[in-house]
C-alpha cells in the first residue's frame, strides 16, 4: 500500500486510523508531525501561522484517511496537506491585512546580530523566488525528494528539478557577497 522503509506496518496503521484507531493516527502522526511543522514554518515564515496550518493539517488528515489512497508514503500525504493549510493561512492573514511580527526585525545588537541579519536575508531573497520555486526550494530542504515534491506539488518530477535548480542558482546570486 505505501512505500516507506516499513510499509506493511504503515498500511496497517492506516488502516486502523482509518476505521477509527486514535493511537494508530497518533503513531501515523508522530511520524510526520515534525517536518509538517517545519515546512509550515518555511512556508509561513511565522510560528504562530504555523501552528494554526499544523492544527488544519492534523485536522485534515484524520478526516480524510478514508482518502489516503497510499500511492506515496503517509508522511508525503501529511506534506501535500500541510503546504495547503500553510498556504491558506497565508492567503488569510493578506486578506486581513495582517502584519507578520515574527518577520520584523529587532535592532538589537549583540553575538546573535549577524546570524539575525543573514536570517533576514535568506528570508529576502526567498522572497524573490517566483513562489512555486521557493515551495519546491523549501521542500527540498526540508529533505523530500524530488519525487516526493512533485507528489506534494502535484506537479511533474522535472518541472520540480528545474524550480529547484533555478531557486538555488537565484538564491546563490543574491546571496554572494
Amino acid at each position: 500500500m505505501t512505500a516507506g522503509p516499513f510499509p506493511d506496518l504503515e498500511a496497517d496503521l492506516v488502516q486502523a486510523a482509518a476505521a477509527g484507531d486514535q493511537a494508530a493516527f497518533r503513531t501515523l502522526w508522530a511520524g510526520a508531525e515534525r517536518r509538517a511543522y517545519a515546512l509550515c514554518v518555511r512556508l509561513t515564515g511565522s510560528h504562530a501561522d504555523a501552528a494554526d496550518a499544523l492544527q488544519e493539517t492534523q485536522i485534515a488528515a484524520w478526516r480524510g484517511l478514508g482518502r489516503f489512497t497510499g500511492t506515496c508514503s503517509f508522511a508525503v500525504w501529511v506534506y501535500a496537506i500541510a503546504r495547503n493549510a500553510a498556504l491558506g493561512v497565508l492567503r488569510t492573514r493578506t486578506r486581513r491585512g495582517e502584519v507578520d511580527l515574527d518577520s520584523v526585525a529587532d535592532p538589537a545588537t549583540g553575538p546573535f546580530t549577524d546570524a539575525v541579519g543573514d536570517t533576514l536575508d535568506v528570508r529576502a531573497a526567498l522572497a524573490t523566488l517566483p513562489a512555486r520555486h521557493r515551495e519546491a526550494v523549501l521542500l527540498w530542504a526540508s529533505g523530500l525528494t524530488y519525487a516526493q515534491i512533485a507528489t506534494v506539488m502535484t506537479a511533474p518530477t522535472n518541472s520540480i528539478r528545474v524550480w529547484i535548480h533555478r531557486a538555488r542558482h537565484t538564491l546563490r546570486d543574491r546571496l554572494s557577497p
